[in-house]
């Protein structure tokens, strides 16, 4: 159980590692094509990936450590840039269930920023791809400050950049390096395994409570055709039409009272017999939902991918 002193104030932050915690990340998916997946993690070890990806997080360029790591290893001249190239096959996806503890955390009022050991040449290629994003009043980048965790100065310009104070403030990474160097500064510090741990770990500071439960059914509406193309695939990788499940951070759900509303707002030029309403039970789902209101009322967002398999029943639009 995770708690805080005796008359410590419950904290109203949250800052954010984003690497291992919301986004993904596999190195060794940048190289394929370029050499077998088998050779991959010896090469990894042979060129000391960990520190010069360590350089670039810290603000060297790519440019200057390829031309370094060349310098020393020419015979890999075919791989090094392999990297740089192909890393957004190296951002493997959401992290289970984190969306949904970050949208629980601002229903409650609490402050969202992050964090991030990443290279300026590269997280560009995260924002635009990942929503969720958007959720943080803001996110410092270590590659922009040429400062890296577990350094102790980039928390203390953390805190000084977004107004936060250390001892109301949780900090949540996957490294016991950077979680200790929290620690020291007075931060509420957790070290992140998996998101379920992380949501009990906030409720024991007090900062969530139960999660409520939705009742069901809910429904996802969804062109006739993909839905198809989904089913033999057996992956539905989309939020909403012309969203997928990474720009928003979650599958919009709803309401059979919303149906209309919904086809209104983003099928409004197809025909009834053009669509299709997944039906689905909240307690077979294995991503969490999260009703919330983010401009458009409240609905029932799904934070994890929609999986085929879960969906209960196919029915025409209208319902009958």
């Amino acid at each position: 159980m995770t708690s805080l002193p005796p008359g410590a104030p419950v904290p109203d932050a949250v800052l954010f590692d984003l690497g291992g915690v919301l986004i993904g990340w596999d190195p060794t998916r940048a190289f394929a094509g370029v050499m077998e997946p088998a050779l991959v993690p010896a090469y990894l070890e042979a060129i000391d990936f960990g520190t010069w990806n360590r350089a670039v997080d810290a603000g060297r360029t790519f440019a200057e450590v390829e031309a370094d790591l060349l310098e020393r290893r020419p015979e890999h001249a075919a791989a090094v840039p392999a990297y740089r190239r192909n890393f957004g096959a190296t951002l493997t996806g959401l992290v289970p269930g984190t969306g949904a503890v970050l949208a629980e955390l601002a229903q409650r009022g609490t402050r969202l920023a992050a964090l991030t050991n990443w290279s300026a040449e590269t997280f560009p290629v995260a924002r635009e791809r990942f929503g969720l994003l958007r959720r943080f009043e803001g996110v410092l980048v270590s590659g922009e400050e040429g400062l890296a965790k577990p350094d102790p100065r980039i928390f203390t310009l953390a805190l000084s950049r977004f107004g936060l104070v250390a001892g109301r403030t949780v900090f949540v990474d996957d490294s016991s390096a950077n979680v200790e160097t929290a620690a020291s500064l007075g931060l509420v510090a957790l070290r992140f395994t998996d998101a379920d741990r992380l949501r009990a770990d906030l409720v024991d500071l007090g900062l969530l409570g139960p999660r409520p439960v939705v009742g069901g059914p809910l429904f996802h509406l969804t062109g006739r055709d993909r839905w198809e193309q989904a089913r033999a695939a057996g992956s539905y990788p989309w939020s909403t039409r012309d969203r997928d499940h990474e720009a928003d951070g979650f599958v919009h759900l709803s309401g059979a009272a919303q149906l209309g509303g919904t086809r209104r707002r983003f099928f409004g030029d197809l025909a009834d017999d053009e669509l299709v309403v997944l039906e689905l039970d909240p307690a077979r789902l294995s991503a969490p939902v999260v009703v919330e209101d983010l401009g458009a009322g409240a609905f029932p967002h799904l934070y994890g991918p929609l999986r085929p398999d879960e969906v209960v029943r196919v029915h025409p639009y209208p319902l009958p």
